[in-house]
């Protein structure tokens, strides 16, 4: 009996339904190896990883964040959507235990003509790896939501440029959407990529004398798309970087030296790199520290084998010849201005292209890096376990018929090329090794807070010490001042980063303002010059340099509201309701609003213009 379409579409989706199953089962079991240690009641906070249990992280990160980060902001709506059924620390032990799984189950699905054994091979080597595990524990859990759908981006744009198919191009802007809704910085890792994929499809149009017309039309178009759905945020940050109310701006020469690439490894840059290391920022554990050394170089020989093994054995497809470049691509990029080699570049690259000051954390890139040793690598496990089978014209391998002997021999090879990035990760689990841990905040933060909500009238609220990264007390660990995020009414706190000679990267005025008046707290006009920029009330807790600000207690413009252990809250008599201008970061609203409208007309197009093609 012929089989209807409808059957053939149900019996398909069943199919995939239960390989992602298996490879979500897979994944999540993985990270719960990772996590199961942190998962009580409690949040980890991590330098730029805060939650709070009275955010409002739409607010946040319109005022807080600049427009640079407003494509954050549908994801943002949903997590104050989800604060409203669940505990924060509940919603951030459930994104951070989606990561890896995101990661995995991306990575796999870019692999649909691989070996199961293959694909879980290069979902397991991109979602643990040493570059995840770092950047998890210095908190960069957006930029790590938008790496982990990176894959599907990728792949889903050499696909369109492939058959230029209004559904794959959908595909294609959709994912790269969904990447820049987590972090721009991921979307430059998509941009870079791109680039690359368009050379190698060149490359092969040149080859077999094919239209060249027709690709250019094609990368304008799905560029052309890619722009218009993400006008919400990107008009807004052009705004603002014409007016110079981005952050952009305020990146210097500095930045780049101080946030490029380290040597991690032996004090080598290039060797840590290419070994997915090199984060600036030290002080935690490597592989090196729980395995011996030839077993780490051996891993990492292992997994560069084969990937070096897949992108020989499929030189001819354009996709692993671009991601290959890719690679290669991404590997310089990430030394930064760290080697003479690619000093000169990256520079060139950060005056030329004003975006990319946005990527002075160099070691970024690595995420490209990590994408394509998993991508080539998963080939090169299919080609190493199908030796002896035969190869398909569609790059599907069948499972070679083994002798028995034999058999138990393929077990453990299968064995060992699953567990070789697990090992090369090895510092990741069990809790990142003890590195982190849960933390709940103090009681006073929450007594304080509760008079402030009842309290303060349209003023804000001066948060001391002003640093913005902090070892506090009570988190065992340095942390960005968590204090906007948590605190209810409009907090102003340090944006001053204090890395090397890197100070100060605020566009808001007011925070110049304050950090002059901090200079000399015991003057006897501080109460007046923080009341003109509508500080009402000042929050000191007792951490780090807090003496500095003793002379509060006997200054005549400020008395003590709420005294609690760790916390002293004091208000400012000097401030006069509805006199103080309200200063802050100006939101760029009508290109929000523009910018919105064109991003929701864009989709209704595309989604109207596949159904009509479907």
């Amino acid at each position: 009996m012929n089989e209807t379409p409808t059957r053939r579409i149900r019996v398909r989706l069943a199919t995939l339904v239960s390989h992602d199953a298996f490879a979500v089962g897979y994944f999540l079991l993985l990270s719960l190896l990772v996590f199961y240690p942190l998962l009580d009641a409690g949040y980890l906070l991590t330098l730029d990883m805060i939650f709070a249990p009275t955010a409002d992280y739409l607010k946040f990160g319109l005022l807080n964040k600049g427009p640079l980060y407003y494509g954050r902001l549908p994801f943002l709506a949903v997590l104050d959507a989800a604060a409203l059924v669940a505990p924060d620390w509940l919603i951030q032990k459930v994104i951070l235990v989606s990561l890896p799984v995101c990661g995995g189950w991306s990575m796999v699905r870019t692999c649909p003509n691989q070996p199961r054994v293959a694909a879980l091979f290069a979902g397991t080597l991109f979602a643990f790896n040493p570059f995840v595990y770092v950047r998890l524990l210095a908190g960069h859990w957006y930029f790590l939501l938008g790496y982990a759908f990176v894959p599907l981006a990728v792949v889903s744009l050499s696909q369109y440029l492939d058959d230029g198919r209004r559904r794959t191009l959908l595909g294609a802007v959709g994912w790269t959407t969904l990447v820049s809704v987590f972090d721009p910085h991921a979307t430059v890792l998509v941009a870079v990529a791109g680039g690359c994929l368009f050379v190698t499809h060149v490359v092969n149009v040149l080859r077999h004398h094919q239209h060249r017309p027709l690709l250019v039309r094609r990368i304008t178009t799905f560029a052309a798309g890619a722009l218009l759905v993400n006008a919400y945020w990107l008009f807004p940050a052009l705004a603002a970087g014409v007016t110079g109310g981005t952050r952009l701006t305020t990146i210097s020469e500095v930045d780049l030296t101080v946030f490029s690439a380290g040597g991690t490894i032996v004090g080598n840059v290039p060797l840590s790199v290419s070994m997915l290391y090199g984060f600036w920022r030290g002080g935690y554990l490597t592989a090196f520290s729980l395995l011996p050394s030839w077993v780490v170089f051996g891993l990492f020989c292992g997994l560069l084998y084969l990937a070096v093994r897949g992108t020989v054995t499929d030189s001819d497809d354009p996709l692993v010849g671009g991601v290959a470049l890719c690679g290669v691509v991404a590997f310089v990029l990430s030394l930064g201005v760290s080697t003479s080699l690619s000093d000169p570049l990256f520079r060139t690259l950060a005056d030329v292209l004003p975006l990319f000051r946005g990527m002075r954390d160099s070691q970024k890139f690595v995420g490209l890096l990590c994408f394509a040793y998993a991508f080539l690598g998963g080939r090169g496990v299919s080609h190493l376990l199908s030796q002896g089978g035969r190869r398909s014209d569609t790059v599907s391998y069948q499972r070679p018929t083994l002798p028995s002997r034999h058999r138990v021999l393929r077990a453990v090879c299968i064995c060992l090329v699953l567990v070789a990035p697990l090992a090369y990760a090895a510092p990741m689990f069990g809790g990142f090794s003890g590195q982190v841990e849960t933390t709940t905040y103090p009681e006073s933060w929450h007594i304080t807070n509760d008079y402030l909500v009842g309290a303060s009238d349209d003023s804000r609220t001066l948060f001391l010490p002003w640093h913005q990264y902090m070892d506090f007390s009570w988190t065992g660990r340095r942390i960005a001042n968590p204090a906007p995020l948590f605190f209810e009414t409009p907090v102003v706190a340090s944006e001053n980063l204090e890395v090397g000679d890197v100070r100060s990267r605020a566009t808001d005025p007011t925070h110049r303002e304050v950090a002059a008046i901090l200079e000399h707290p015991a003057d006897e006009d501080v109460g007046e010059r923080l009341a003109a920029v509508g500080v009402e009330y000042v929050i000191l807790a007792h951490e780090v340099d807090y003496r500095r600000y003793d002379a509060l207690t006997d200054h005549e413009d400020f008395s003590v509201a709420v005294a609690s252990p760790g916390l002293t809250l004091y208000r400012n008599d000097a401030f006069v309701p509805g006199e103080a201008p309200r200063a802050g970061p100006p939101i760029p609203l009508w290109p929000l609003v523009v910018g919105s409208a064109v991003s929701v007309v864009t989709a209704m197009l595309f989604v109207v213009t596949r159904r009509e093609h479907s």
